[in-house]
């Protein structure tokens, strides 16, 4: 049978449940009691003093109110009514200071709400950050840089991190962000409830970060829950979302893409490989991907031009003073870098250019003087097989192996000097796929001079120095640096004919310079400034596919007596002239002597004239 509840236990049932409201049940009840304070000293004193307050006890009614919380009690009053008084004088004492703390309380706690960064952000166009690891400067400061025309812009971080923590970090790295403001949130991306909190519907891009410290299946499994959390969440799901995303391991990419939807997926091992083989035979090679990248120098932009619908693009390349044409993005959404000089351009064609500022997207008002005189065709002789020398071992080796492959001529040999003991294995399963390459391997700690002495570095015509990933940055990167000075000190100014490390954390950048290597490689810095580029403009994801493919068209710093006759004074436009007629688009050029330290000039001004160069940048398909 059911116990009988008596309407005591309801009662207080029903007073427990206010209470446990919070700040506003509290004042609730705390106005109850000052009422029921007022209204019975009122009545107390209209019955003890009936001749001086019965006239008017609306007023009586008032001064006790007004009384109560003034603190203090009347003087003019009988001594009759004077208790009546100091108990409602003690009354409003208490009333006072509770009311006092329950509000500085309420405070407090709102604060600390607010300091948790749970509340729902209301920003529109806005740019949303999914995750937390070290890509977040890289990013956060390239969104700077693109906002800084931007009246409103706004970039929202959603990560498991506590959110005046995040403030702090971002603070230190960054400083200010001038017309962009920063909005953190605490919540877990992978959680659909704390999706909602960012205003995923209603922002222009979404960037999804894998966090520090994870393996590449664990990164790449937090990648596509996030993808499945914004592409099949019911709040999110038949919404038309700009996603950009990254995995470490390429056998993840074809899922993550299945659960993204449209969502733009980037092989980042595969991006931060090819880099390093196209920079190790090619010095100098990292400096123009670089400023490709981010929005601070050069950026890649698309623009239809009518004056040139019905021309071929061998006209467009002289037809800008200040931007370099790169190719097409065809009216079927293809991007074509360096496409045939006949191709015509046809209506919905946009060209492609790079350019300092999309002010600077201007036609030149006049024709270009070219110099038919400087202008050579030097022919380039068969290639010749490479040594190549590999310091060390990651997850990522064996990818730069096979892409290296792709690049060298036949007889061509790769020798890799590591400790680690995956190594070993992986090149016996990697020997017989390659075709143009000969692999060996070593056992030896790249840090040890003895070690380094004993390889004949001078040799070899390309070096790589990799960081190990079974390690944290810091200490990745120091035994890099360890391996650098060595080998600066070893040669001594001769070869090899190229350095490249693999560097962890941008920040050690600087001390790696100290090394005098030719490049320096942040894998994952540049496939952030990559994400932050696509997250702008999604058309730039087929343009960076194909400089990245070894059957595309892709960057190359090639001689100058390629192009031009030793000692001409000529412009650059002269030098677009003559790669074009090689069927090639000039980009830049690099001097050997420079107070910057690498000497690379892209897009430079058509008219000026050129200081002595060594080096042209082009844009090539072989």
């Amino acid at each position: 049978m059911a116990r009988k509840v008596s309407l005591r236990a309801r009662l207080r049932y029903w007073f427990d449940n206010t209470m446990s409201r919070g700040t506003t049940g509290l004042i609730g009840w705390l106005a109850v009691a000052s009422f029921g304070l007022v209204l019975v000293v009122t009545v107390a004193i209209e019955i003890a003093d009936p001749e001086k307050s019965g006239a008017d006890p609306l007023r009586l009614l008032w001064r006790t109110f007004v009384t109560t919380f003034s603190l203090s009690a009347p003087t003019d009053e009988g001594w009759a009514v004077m208790p009546f008084w100091f108990v409602l004088a003690l009354g409003g004492i208490f009333v006072a200071s509770a009311l006092i703390g329950l509000l500085t309380s309420g405070i407090n706690r709102r604060l600390e709400q607010l300091r948790k960064g749970r509340s729902a952000v209301l920003e529109r166009d806005h740019t949303v950050v999914l995750g937390w690891s070290d890509q977040i400067y890289t990013v956060i400061t390239e969104m700077v840089e693109a906002n800084a025309s931007r009246r409103r812009a706004a970039v929202v971080v959603l990560a498991e991190q506590d959110k005046v923590t995040m403030e702090d970090r971002v603070q230190h790295r960054i400083g200010a962000t001038g017309r962009t403001r920063l909005i953190f949130r605490t919540g877990s991306p992978l959680d659909l409830k704390d999706l909602e909190m960012v205003n995923l519907n209603e922002a222009r891009s979404i960037i999804v970060l894998a966090p520090d410290g994870a393996t590449a299946e664990d990164a790449d499994a937090y990648v596509l829950k996030t993808l499945l959390a914004i592409n099949k969440g019911p709040a999110f799901r038949g919404r038309p979302h700009h996603v950009v995303a990254a995995v470490r391991d390429s056998r993840n990419r074809a899922v993550a893409k299945l659960a993204g939807g449209d969502a733009i997926v980037l092989d980042g091992d595969d991006i931060g490989a090819r880099l390093i083989v196209q920079t190790a035979r090619q010095s100098k090679l990292s400096v123009v991907y670089h400023d490709l990248f981010d929005f601070g120098g050069d950026e890649i932009y698309m623009t239809v031009e009518p004056t040139l619908v019905g021309r071929p693009f061998a006209q467009a390349l002289l037809a800008y003073k200040q931007c370099c044409p790169l190719g097409l993005l065809l009216a079927d959404g293809k991007t074509v870098l360096n496409p045939p000089p006949g191709t015509v351009i046809s209506p919905g064609d946009r060209i492609v250019l790079l350019a300092r500022d999309d002010s600077m997207i201007t036609l030149a008002t006049a024709p270009f003087t070219v110099d038919d005189t400087a202008i050579v065709h030097g022919v380039r002789g068969p290639a010749a097989p490479e040594s190549t020398l590999i310091l060390g071992w990651n997850r990522r080796a064996a990818r730069i192996v096979e892409q290296l492959d792709v690049y060298v001529a036949a007889g061509s040999t790769v020798d890799v000097v590591t400790d680690r003991a995956d190594a070993n294995p992986a090149v016996a399963r990697l020997a017989p796929r390659l075709r143009q390459l000969v692999i060996r391997s070593k056992a030896g700690d790249t840090r040890d001079r003895g070690v380094l002495e004993t390889l004949d570095v001078a040799s070899y015509h390309n070096v790589i120095v990799l960081s190990d990933d079974d390690l944290d940055a810091l200490t990745a990167d120091s035994r890099v640096l360890v391996t650098l000075l060595h080998l600066r000190d070893i040669l001594a100014g001769r070869g090899p004919g190229s350095i490249v490390s693999e560097m962890r954390d941008d920040r050690d950048r600087a001390l790696a310079q100290l090394t005098k290597a030719d490049d320096f490689v942040v894998s994952e810095q540049l496939v952030s400034l990559l994400m932050t580029q696509i997250s702008e403009n999604r058309h730039l994801e087929s343009v960076f596919a194909d400089l990245f493919d070894a059957d595309g068209a892709e960057i190359y710093i090639r001689p100058a007596s390629y192009y031009l006759r030793a000692g001409a004074t000529i412009t650059f436009a002269t030098v677009v002239a003559s790669a074009a007629r090689r069927g090639e688009v000039a980009i830049g050029y690099r001097v050997s002597e420079s107070g910057d330290g690498h000497g690379v000039v892209l897009n430079p001004d058509k008219e000026q004239v050129m200081p002595a160069i060594d080096r042209v940048i082009v844009l090539s398909s072989s």
